[in-house]
């Protein structure tokens, strides 16, 4: 089948890399697991080889929904849906999550995992080298406001890095398999979109000052009020944090 453009379709054609994603993340028969992306599932097939209680298939391309349904049957469920956009949580919780995420969209539906993080019991992706390297990093020029919003809530750890010879058709870049783990979350439910606002205005302008970025109303505590003379990148998540829980009591 023709691959599209619009759907950044690479598709893994590797097996040792298939093997290695689908061991970063033990499958039980009791486990139900939900594969982002399959495409024409070669990964799909690996993950079924180790015998989950159910599998999940979100894609996005109509006519790969039909090669698969036709190709596993009633083996897995195929969701003909948009996986940044996708509902996660009405398939339940303690979902095991695998998927080589298209590169235009992979921060998108990793952003919608947080929306469904009660659902979410761990997940191994393969991404951009360039994107893993952000969603990994904890201060500096690749730190940014979703790496620090992400890492409120999980362990992000990158695994290993697969060349483009491992994909049809190779794409120009090399690519990493991240793993997501849950940890106790840091902040509240009700504090998750207002914190994500207040890093993209941390984040708006990089080289400003966060002063700049950022109202402040009136004094914060002595040991927060140097932070505003930095840069968010300077910063880490959990000071950011504090920073915002400061600025929100004004």
């Amino acid at each position: 089948m023709r691959l599209k453009k619009r759907y950044g379709q690479h598709f893994l054609k590797d097996r040792n890399v298939i093997r290695r994603i689908a061991d970063a993340l033990p499958i039980t028969s009791d486990d139900v697991v939900v594969e982002i992306g399959p495409g024409g599932g070669a990964l799909t097939e690996e993950l079924l080889a180790r015998n989950p209680k159910a599998l999940y298939a979100i894609e996005i391309d109509p006519d790969w929904v039909n090669y698969l349904k036709e190709r596993f049957k009633d083996r897995i469920t195929v969701f003909n849906a948009d996986a940044t956009t996708f509902d996660f949580s009405q398939l339940g919780r303690g979902l095991k999550f695998f998927g080589n995420l298209p590169y235009n969209v992979s921060t998108a539906i990793i952003r919608n995992l947080l929306n469904h993080r009660s659902a979410f019991s761990g997940g191994v992706f393969m991404v951009q080298k360039e994107v893993a390297g952000r969603l990994t990093a904890t201060g500096g020029k690749e730190f940014g406001y979703l790496p620090a919003l992400l890492q409120r809530f999980f362990t992000v750890k990158p695994l290993f890095d697969v060349p483009p010879g491992a994909f049809k058709p190779p794409p120009k870049v090399w690519s990493t398999v991240v793993k997501l783990e849950p940890k106790e979350p840091e902040l509240s439910d009700e504090e998750l979109l207002p914190f994500e606002n207040f890093l993209k205005m941390a984040f708006s302008h990089r080289r400003k000052k966060l002063k700049k970025n950022i109202p402040v109303k009136g004094e914060l505590p002595p040991h927060l009020q140097p932070l505003l003379e930095k840069r968010a990148e300077e910063l880490t998540g959990e000071q950011l944090l504090e920073l915002f829980r400061a600025l929100k009591r004004q």
